[in-house]
């Protein structure tokens, strides 16, 4: 018997995992109805059992048919849609995550829902400058190799958000 809590997570996992599989064959040119079906097939399982090792497969397949039916993103609607995609992704792996760090039976805490929402959301924050830069980066085309160049300052950044937050942590409290 499943609590309540955990059924509407499970659900909201194979609904995000089918509007993917969806949205890949209806927006890209390359869109393959066939691993659209593999991906709606294997959905089932992921939702029966978020702790299994088919959740990764699950993503990582998601990732590999949006990658195979389309090419390198040329506009914004492009980018929006590979960022609606990367969110999707992101949200099969977290309700799987925090699905599967509790029994079937046991309703999630509000606590916990909130605690991984909020990482979720610090996840998308943290990834919108680099998708801003590699946007514009498409749109500008500066000379040189721009996407190493902006991946170096991304990366540098988030370093020093990183450590920036390290230091506010308050000292001799544990970390987690």
């Amino acid at each position: 018997m499943r609590s309540t809590s955990q059924t509407v997570l499970r659900v909201g996992i194979g609904v995000v995992s089918v509007a993917l599989a969806l949205l890949t064959v209806a927006v890209g040119p390359l869109g393959s109805v066939v691993a659209a079906l593999v991906l709606v097939g294997l959905t089932p399982f992921v939702v029966l059992d978020p702790g299994s090792r088919l959740t990764a497969l699950l993503v990582g397949l998601h990732g590999l048919h949006w990658l195979m039916s389309h090419r390198g993103p040329q506009d914004l609607g492009d980018w929006v849609l590979t960022l609606v995609v990367a969110v999707g992704m992101l949200a099969i792996h977290l309700g799987a995550a925090l699905a599967a760090a509790l029994p079937a039976a046991a309703p999630v805490p509000r606590a916990s829902a909130v605690r991984w929402t909020r990482r979720g959301l610090v996840v998308v924050v943290l990834c919108v400058p680099v998708w801003a830069l590699l946007v514009t980066q498409t749109v500008a085309r500066p000379d040189g190799d721009t996407l190493a160049t902006y991946s170096a300052l991304a990366a540098l950044a988030v370093l020093g958000l990183a450590l920036w937050l390290s230091l506010l942590r308050p000292r001799g409290r544990p970390t987690g």
